[in-house]
């Protein structure tokens, strides 16, 4: 019989949204990543892990990318939580970023769109993002993308939506013999913090 546990990092809460739905769909165990080591995760048969996407780097991941060999034999699902669309060449990127080709042949990857809210960004972060923001208005070749990024600096925007994870969870169902590990109820009606992009690449 098999285990399977979800793993995530989250800043301003989407990702965080995003591990609670799965986890109650799959009637799994779920886990915040940094009070994880490498060999807390022998048990499990099946991991999934998220992250946001900062700059195409997903948060936390190392606990995947950097463990790989200790993690041989298990099947592992990745998703990357962000504000953008999240296109297909977009995201080709951020994967190859993220994980060389060895480790890109033996997972599984998901993006899941989060959302954003300016005005709850910590100090640099809204820093940053207020530079972004510059540097979009003076491009001459804004992206749709783009356009929408810009309009979300006025108005916080929230993607989250149970209807994203269903190809996950189809995934992860389809591993046979997966059995829960309870984790106790997932937090309910908690209102999410929201997280920035970075670039025209999505973020969360």
């Amino acid at each position: 019989m098999k285990k399977t546990l979800v793993l995530y990092r989250s800043v301003y809460g989407y990702t965080k949204d995003y591990a609670e739905m799965i986890a109650e769909e799959l009637g799994c165990g779920l886990r915040e990543a940094s009070r994880m080591s490498a060999g807390d995760l022998a048990p499990y048969d099946t991991l999934i892990f998220g992250g946001g996407l900062y700059a195409s780097a997903i948060n936390g991941v190392n606990i995947i990318r950097d463990h790989f060999d200790l993690l041989q034999g298990k099947h592992i699902a990745v998703w990357a939580t962000g504000i953008n669309a999240g296109s297909p060449e977009v995201m080709e990127r951020v994967w190859r970023r993220n994980f060389p080709e060895k480790i890109q042949k033996n997972i599984r990857t998901f993006y899941l769109r989060g959302g954003f809210d300016y005005g709850n960004l910590s100090p640099l972060h809204k820093i940053m993002m207020t530079g972004l923001k510059w540097k979009i208005k003076a491009s001459k070749n804004q992206s749709e993308e783009d356009a929408g990024l810009l309009k979300a600096y006025q108005r916080p925007e929230n993607h989250c939506d149970r209807r994203n994870i269903a190809g996950l969870v189809t995934y992860v169902r389809s591993l046979s013999g997966i059995t829960p590990e309870s984790s106790g109820p997932a937090a309910p009606g908690r209102t999410p913090e929201k997280s920035p992009p970075h670039s025209t690449e999505p973020t969360a």
